[in-house]
């Protein structure tokens, strides 16, 4: 089964395999420390306002997610786009203590393996991550849905996050959107990034369990929440 972030379980996760590195934009694996521009996350706050915690996040009519639903999963981490919040995922991962993630803002399809047991895809388009990566958004759509193809292929559960608000909006987000989020088995939302229901109702199409959170901070509760923590 795939998890885009609706069944949970799979076999217990293989050591895991890196990527192969891309020339242009190095990965980032396990626990690593913040690259110098990834942004910034407020981790003072611990739970957004209105009891969002324990499951009690906003669904929109969505199934809720159930706690554990990713319980033991070894997570690939990716971005969609080349915007920062794949690096912000990681970071949020790391403040909560949870290491067992890889996170490669470019893998490819073969570095998607069977040692990984749910793929969470990152969205948000960025110019400016496109140009670093070495990708334009052609090569970011192929490479994507290469990838997507691949966790289909291996079963993977497909979790699908967009965290960057209003500010990942726009037509070069929204075709990163319409490419990811139809793949997703559960999702985590920023509230404010969605307030046109684009997302909503993709995910509605497939009844997906979501997640909608007022801060970007708040994700980290979530992903603890679906890991069983």
């Amino acid at each position: 089964m795939l998890l885009s972030l609706a069944a949970c379980g799979g076999n217990t996760p293989a050591a895991t395999t890196q990527a192969p590195a891309q020339t242009a934009a190095p990965e980032t694996t396990k626990a690593q420390d913040n690259p110098t521009d990834a942004p910034k996350t407020d981790d003072t706050t611990t739970a957004a306002p209105g009891g969002e915690t324990d499951g009690n996040w906003e669904t929109k009519g969505l199934p809720a997610i159930e706690k554990g639903c990713l319980s033991g999963a070894n997570l690939l981490i990716t971005s969609v786009g080349q915007s920062s919040e794949a690096d912000s995922v990681a970071n949020l991962l790391k403040r909560a203590k949870i290491d067992n993630y890889t996170q490669n803002n470019t893998v490819t399809a073969d570095g998607v393996t069977s040692s990984y047991t749910a793929l969470v895809m990152v969205v948000g388009g960025s110019s400016k991550g496109l140009g670093g990566a070495g990708l334009d958004q052609e090569k970011e759509t192929a490479r994507v849905q290469a990838v997507i193809d691949k966790a289909k292929e291996l079963n993977l559960t497909i979790v699908c996050m967009h965290i960057g608000g209003q500010d990942r909006r726009g037509t070069l987000s929204d075709a990163f959107i319409n490419l990811a989020f139809p793949y997703a088995q559960y999702a985590i939302i920023t509230s404010d990034g969605d307030t046109d229901n684009l997302m909503h109702d993709i995910l509605a199409k497939n009844n997906v369990p979501t997640a909608y959170v007022e801060k970007q901070v708040n994700a980290r509760e979530v992903l603890a929440y679906m890991l069983g923590k």
